[in-house]
């Protein structure tokens, strides 16, 4: 703005005067000419007197000037005054990011292996191993397809969003929002499909991170309204320092399945949740997420989403589209946390209602199933009229049905605990146990319930370096749904996970990570490598992808990429990790 020069009215009558005896110094000194001096004294008071009102009307108009900068100064950005700076820095600040690439190299270690069959005994329970009347070398075998060691380049868990907050009124609680998007950075944005799983959700767009608007007060925290990771979830992150890698620890923890779904790890649309203070070291998570769903047993999308509830995916695994795979109803979720300077603790909760696990007598090749289908199908409630009959999409002749009655609640309950010795070394430690609720004629091939634990030490060895190895267990489960080409019902089902990871900072915003991590699956277990966030996961399954229904399986289990059980996956990964 420019500079204003304010002239005083004793300078300018002083600069006046001096004019006046330069452009008539005759007049005043000649004696003879004095009227006219009289006359140039009378001129004199008229051009003060004119310039005291000029001066006068000059103050006015200052003072006027001054009033209008001092008020448009302070005006509120909402009346677009004052200078634009503070207020841009303010919505810069909202702006908050990961980006992370990784180059992996991954095996799923299924070398060795083969196809195996056993044929219902003369009582439920009971088993015959028979020979396979195949021809030797026939494709369903052995594993199919490039099972080996494979290099990929992998986009994990990156993406951006805003935040902010907006002061209602005079009072004390604030209107509070944020947006989140995916990023994909390795690949090409889309939806989400793979040859095991058919996702409708897109990548890159807003929405497909963690994303709500709520109300925010000193005293009572935070309420919202949108989609998140549950408390459940969140209340243990910080025990996982391999989070987006491949030896990320919801490979078991949160993980009933053991595929790469996580099912108490993932995202909730439609939820309401809460976020109390802090008190005395303690705090409270609560979430409730309606299911909103009309059918009886959430077979189908929640209204207003495209995937199945809790992220599970219309036909994922070679299935109907449908939701019988893991759709559920109404979920609940909460964390009760307590963290001093060195100690955290939290014990936390969640629940899902209606679970559809129908789709579980679809290709399998449990015995006890396989009993009960060809004696007396209406004891475990099979579909008497399936569309997996001879030459379907989902089986050759005598595909096997799915159940009827297969709806269950799932929970899941954990306690955690992590410690920060003053000589650089974090522990973190997990015990965690996952139930689903079924009647006692499905306990035998009930995956779902088991305990799990998980281990963590963090030594950091300068400001720049720190070295992380975990341990994760999964305990064994009552029973199988026996959907593994090799499912075998004379052993069980465990699982463990190790992994370590080096990481070094190379600023406050950018580090660069080495992680090697190895799944070993016991007996029919198929717990695989990167669940929890990875753009890219390696499980358990073949690469079998036959266009033609039977094509390739005989077995009953379905012509697509059958889980084989007990595989060694092992992997090494480094990549980038970036926060804005």
């Amino acid at each position: 703005m420019m500079k204003r020069i304010k002239l005083r009215p004793g300078a300018l009558a002083i600069a006046m005067a001096l004019g006046a005896t330069m452009v008539f110094p005759a007049a005043v000194y000649a004696d003879d000419q004095q009227d006219q001096v009289n006359a140039l004294k009378e001129q004199m008071r008229v051009l003060m007197k004119k310039l005291d009102e000029l001066t006068k009307k000059q103050e006015s108009q200052e003072k006027k000037q001054d009033q209008i900068e001092k008020t448009v100064h302070n005006a509120p950005p909402s009346m677009g005054g004052g200078s634009n700076e503070p207020r841009l820095d303010k919505i810069l600040q909202g702006f908050y990011g990961v980006l992370d690439v990784s180059v992996d190299d991954v095996t799923k270690g299924m070398s060795g292996m083969t196809a195996s069959h056993f044929n219902p005994g003369a009582t439920p329970g009971s088993y015959v191993q028979s020979a396979r009347a195949m021809a030797p070398g026939a494709l369903n075998l052995v594993p199919y397809g490039r099972v080996g060691w494979l290099p990929d380049l992998s986009t994990n868990k990156s993406g951006f969003g805003y935040r902010g907050d907006h002061q209602i009124g005079d009072s004390d609680v604030k209107f509070i929002y944020q947006l989140e998007a995916s990023v994909a950075i390795t690949a090409t944005p889309g939806i989400q499909t793979s040859y095991t799983a058919q996702s409708n959700s897109v990548s890159g767009t807003l929405g497909s991170g963690d994303s709500f608007v709520g109300l925010r007060q000193g005293d009572w925290g935070s309420l919202k309204f949108g989609t998140t990771y549950t408390p459940y979830k969140k209340a243990t992150d910080r025990m996982n320092p391999f989070s987006g890698m491949l030896g990320d620890y919801a490979v078991v923890m949160g993980n009933s399945g053991g595929d790469n779904r996580v099912e108490f790890g993932t995202r909730q649309d439609h939820s309401i949740w809460w976020n109390s203070n802090k008190y005395g070291g303690f705090s409270m998570d609560v979430l409730y997420s309606p299911g909103q769903n009309r059918t009886y047993d959430n077979v189908v999308q929640s209204a207003g989403s495209p995937n199945c509830n809790g992220g599970n995916v219309p036909g994922s695994g070679n299935l109907p589209l449908n939701c019988d795979d893991g759709g559920f109803n109404n979920s609940f979720s909460t964390a009760l946390k307590y963290e001093t300077q060195r100690f955290y603790g939290t014990a936390a909760y969640e629940v899902h209602q209606g679970v559809n696990r129908n789709s579980d007598g679809i290709g399998s090749l449990n015995p006890t199933y396989n009993w009960y289908n060809n004696n007396n199908p209406g004891a475990i409630y099979l579909d008497p009229n399936p569309i997996y009959g001879p030459n379907t999409q989902f089986g050759l002749a005598g595909g096997t049905p799915p159940y009827t009655t297969d709806v269950a609640n799932e929970w899941a309950a954990k306690i955690g605990a992590q410690y920060k010795f003053d000589f650089g070394l974090t522990v973190s430690g997990i015990l965690e146990r996952l139930r689903r609720d079924v009647p006692a004629y499905l306990q035998f091939q009930n995956e779902r319930s088991r305990d799990g634990s998980w281990l963590a030490l963090t030594q950091t060895i300068s400001p720049k370096d720190e070295v992380s190895v975990g341990w994760a267990h999964a305990g064994g489960t009552p029973g199988d749904p026996g959907g593994q080409h090799n499912y075998n019902p004379t052993v069980g089902g465990t699982a463990d996970m190790y992994t370590m990871a080096y990481k070094r900072q190379l600023d406050k915003q950018l580090y660069w990570y080495f992680n090697a991590a190895s799944t070993i699956n016991h007996g029919n277990a198929h717990y695989d490598l990167g669940a929890g966030g990875r753009g890219i996961t390696t499980d358990c399954h073949d690469g079998t992808n036959s266009p033609a229904a039977g094509s390739v399986v005989a077995d009953g289990s379905s012509n697509g990429p059958t889980t084989w059980g007990g595989c060694h996956l092992v992997g090494i990964s480094t990549g980038l990790h970036f926060k804005f």
